[in-house]
């Protein structure tokens, strides 16, 4: 999908942009140049995500299977994270921030020296 995020919200306009495996940096600058978002929805819901679908109104680029464009009517859609705003912000790089400074810690508390970077 990275490599279709900034024709997306560039040519057709498209803001949001819903997944639960994120994106990467070309996507977030598009979002903060173009204004636009990635809303998270939890991994392992899709049973409940359909419920929330009164119809199918359109799919585009259907030879993409997973990235194909559909336009869905939807009603009682969320909760949803706001995972990758327009400013700049990742929830991804936070998270993983966090994570690695962790496991430093816990390296260093079991006096194992990292050499290298990951």
């Amino acid at each position: 999908m990275e490599r279709f995020t900034r024709p997306l919200l560039d040519t057709y306009g498209v803001r949001i942009i819903i997944g639960k495996g994120g994106l990467g940096a070309a996507s977030l600058a598009a979002f903060a140049d173009l204004g636009g978002v990635y809303l998270a929805i939890i991994g392992g819901t899709a049973a409940l995500e359909t419920t929330w679908i009164e119809a199918i109104e359109d799919v585009d680029l259907d030879d993409l299977n997973p990235e194909s464009l559909w336009k869905f009517r939807i009603r009682g859609f969320g909760p949803l994270r706001v995972a990758m705003d327009s400013r700049g912000g990742s929830l991804y790089d936070i998270v993983n921030a966090g994570a690695q400074a962790k496991r430093a810690a816990a390296l260093a508390a079991m006096g194992i020296l990292r050499l290298a970077p990951d």
